[in-house]
């Protein structure tokens, strides 16, 4: 069994180390051009997409934060950020036909082009440059932590090992190598996440025990009654991921990516079948550890989650647990890298963008692919808040930038927009950071700022 316990960690992560590798070489190739090097010439199949766009979705923040969340929440996680992620798939349909007629690149592209405002390009491109690197940094910080407790090495030499091995190979590739990963790594998602819940549901005797002793043991978790500041906090949370993943650029650009219309409608199609699978898997495998681990769990933090999967899980399924929660902050650390890079050089660097040979131009998004992941790397050393905490930051500035020009648009009118969106962004800084509100509670009266300055700003400028 102590055997057992040594070559399985070895094991599973040096046959995934080697799929990797295998997978995403073919991605690379000579004669390369910058709409291959972001959309993969929009060319990705059905199941393809559906692969790239589930195991970017599944974050650290789904396999790691909302499993600590839910050992404290209950419910209540499940309704703020479950809920939340999954509403935010509800509207992506109605924008597959705005962005397919689209030539643009990236979505900062899109909104200046189809606002006529040159500025809005270099506003929500810098806003998504930020917001990318703060979640990536969460993301080089989980998967750092589940290395080096899956091989017991050091936190940093685990994260670097990651950062420059898989996240940088498979992203020097472009979208094309990204995709390649991507169906390795919502497989070993969605197998991950599934043993784990039968194994840890099996162990305390099925699904009918698992909830008869939670309404024992730990009743507040299945009681979704709550008082109403906690509901009105679930709410806020429920809507700031929903609108934060609704204008996401990295799912708008797996929409770009697809074969036709039709591949991407069903893309959104399928995916929330498996989405579903995984966050059962999830919230039952949580609840299970809530019982047989509760005195680690209390000592807080993803030190303590990782150490309640050895605890709860054999050495096999815990192994495949942990590479399925590194495949999850890989595949998303991957995406917001190459889109980070898209928003320096093809979106804030104009002279780059149109004098550069389409060589020297890719070889420099390379370039910025490499130092945005070492300034994440050392960021991710430094103390930070929790992942959904940073998530949620990261979603609602996404939010103030894409909703309203994807989704809710003033009807005939370019004009005002990049002074609406300023205002909205400066608000939304001020109470999160000034009046330290959440960024959820921040999000929506920064959005109906926006709106109401937007519709202001372009009266005036039609009366001048």
């Amino acid at each position: 069994m102590k055997l057992l316990g040594l070559l399985a960690p070895l094991g599973v992560f040096g046959a995934y180390t080697l799929a990797v590798i295998l997978l995403t070489g073919p991605g690379f190739v000579w004669n390369e051009n910058r709409r291959r090097f972001y959309l993969a010439g929009r060319g990705a199949g059905l199941w393809a997409s559906v692969a790239t766009f589930g195991a970017t979705w599944m974050s650290a923040a789904s396999l790691l934060g909302y499993p600590e969340s839910f050992f404290w929440d209950g419910m209540v996680a499940f309704g703020g950020a479950v809920n939340g992620w999954l509403l935010g798939l509800l509207p992506l349909p109605w924008i597959v036909a705005v962005l397919r007629r689209s030539r643009a690149l990236s979505l900062p592209e899109w909104i200046g082009k189809t606002f006529d405002d040159p500025r809005l390009r270099r506003l929500t491109a810098a806003a998504l440059l930020l917001a990318y690197v703060l979640y990536i940094l969460i993301q080089f910080r989980s998967f750092g932590g589940a290395v080096s407790h899956l091989l017991g090495i050091r936190y940093a030499v685990g994260a670097s090992a990651l950062v420059y091995l898989f996240v940088l190979y498979t992203t020097f590739g472009g979208m094309p190598s990204v995709i390649r990963s991507d169906v390795l790594n919502f497989w070993l998602i969605v197998v991950g996440v599934t043993v784990a819940a039968v194994v840890a549901v099996g162990r305390v005797g099925g699904v009918e025990v698992l909830v008869r002793r939670l309404a024992t043991e730990a009743p507040e978790l299945l009681n979704p009654a709550a008082p109403w500041e906690v509901l009105g906090g679930m709410a806020a949370m429920t809507l700031g991921w929903g609108l934060g993943v609704a204008a996401n650029p990295q799912y708008a650009v797996r929409i770009l990516s697809a074969r036709s219309p039709r591949v991407a409608l069903g893309m959104l199609a399928i995916v929330p079948f498996f989405l579903g699978v995984i966050y059962l898997g999830l919230t039952a495998f949580a609840a299970t550890g809530r019982l047989v681990a509760a005195p680690v769990l209390r000592q807080g933090g993803e030190a303590a989650f990782l150490h309640m999967v050895s605890m709860v899980l054999p050495p096999a399924p815990a192994s495949l647990f942990l590479v399925a929660l590194i495949a999850a902050a890989v595949s998303t650390a991957n995406s917001q890298l190459l889109l980070a890079a898209s928003s320096f050089c093809y979106d804030l660097m104009d002279r780059w963008r149109t004098t550069l040979p389409e060589d020297i131009f890719l070889f420099r998004n390379r370039l910025a692919v490499t130092v945005i992941a070492t300034l994440a790397l050392g960021g991710s050393l430094l103390p930070f808040p929790d992942i959904l905490t940073v998530g949620r930051f990261s979603w609602t500035v996404v939010a103030l930038c894409f909703f309203l020009p994807l989704f809710w648009p003033l009807s005939g009118r370019r004009q005002g927009l990049f002074e609406a969106m300023g205002l909205s962004l400066v608000l939304h800084g001020v109470l999160v950071f000034g009046l330290h509100l959440p960024p959820e509670g921040s999000l929506l009266p920064s959005l109906l700022l926006e709106r109401l300055s937007w519709r202001w700003f372009s009266r005036k400028g039609e009366e001048a």
